[in-house]
């Protein structure tokens, strides 16, 4: 699901997971799928520190601690696929 609170040309995108990633795209139209349920494909920004908070986030779970998908991110999307006209959350 996606809305625009995230700026004029960046979208806020929640993920199934419970995570959100602020979007943006010179590419592809996203304001046209506000509402939609869609899979988006992208590149991460700062893709090796979010990498290393996420194999924190793993190690840390395999010691017994709850691990949180609650995640916050940035991408730009390279290629979005329509789902749904509905999203669930």
């Amino acid at each position: 699901k996606g809305d625009n609170s995230a700026g004029s040309d960046e979208y806020l995108l929640a993920a199934n997971d419970g995570s959100t990633w602020e979007v943006r795209s010179d590419n592809v139209s996203l304001a046209k799928h506000l509402g939609h349920t869609v899979m988006a494909t992208g590149v991460v920004a700062h893709s090796a520190m979010h990498n290393m908070k996420e194999d924190t986030k793993t190690m840390a779970h395999d010691s017994g601690v709850k691990k949180s998908d609650t995640e916050h991110g940035h991408m730009t999307v390279t290629e979005l696929h329509h789902v749904s006209d509905n999203c669930q959350r």
